[in-house]
This record gives C-alpha cells, sequence and structure tokens, in this order.
C-alpha cells in the first residue's frame, strides 16, 4: 500500500484511506450507500446525500456542499456502515 493510500487514524493507526459523508461518520441508522462503480473503493454517504446528489444530477458543489466529505480510514469505514445500513 503506497503512503497516499494511508491515513493515520487516531483509534487505528495507520491504516488504509476511506471517504464518507460527515452524516454517517457521526450518525447512525441513516442509510449507507457505496458507489455503483466496480472496484475496491471505500466511499460511503448517507440516504439524505444520496437524494440531494440524485437532485443534483450527480456530484457538484451543492451536493459536496451538503455531504462535506471527510476521511476515515477503513476500519471506521466498516463501523460507519454498519451502524448506518438498514
Amino acid at each position: 500500500m503506497s503512503e497516499k493510500q494511508v491515513v493515520h487514524c487516531g483509534s487505528h493507526g495507520p491504516r488504509r484511506r476511506a471517504y464518507v459523508c460527515r452524516h454517517v461518520a457521526h450518525g447512525s441508522g441513516l442509510g449507507f450507500v457505496t458507489p455503483d462503480e466496480p472496484g475496491d473503493n471505500l466511499h460511503g454517504w448517507c440516504s439524505a446525500c444520496e437524494r440531494v446528489r440524485r437532485a443534483c444530477g450527480g456530484w457538484d458543489d451543492e451536493s459536496e456542499a451538503h455531504a462535506q466529505i471527510v476521511l476515515i480510514c477503513d476500519l471506521c469505514f466498516e463501523a460507519a456502515r454498519k451502524r448506518n445500513s438498514y
């Protein structure tokens, strides 16, 4: 894993990077959406962000401002997925 793929998590130490909306990073029961594209992408956002993203026709300034994407580690990503999936 290259240095560009690593984040230094306060809870888990050096781990793989992942990106989520601010809502799922701290919330629970909000839904959890991931990209439809195949691959090993660690990206996720809540159902509300998905509604805004779709209304905007995809990711743009408005939908990104709503989501306020944050960088987390892969283990925090999995915990966020579990907390928010329904």
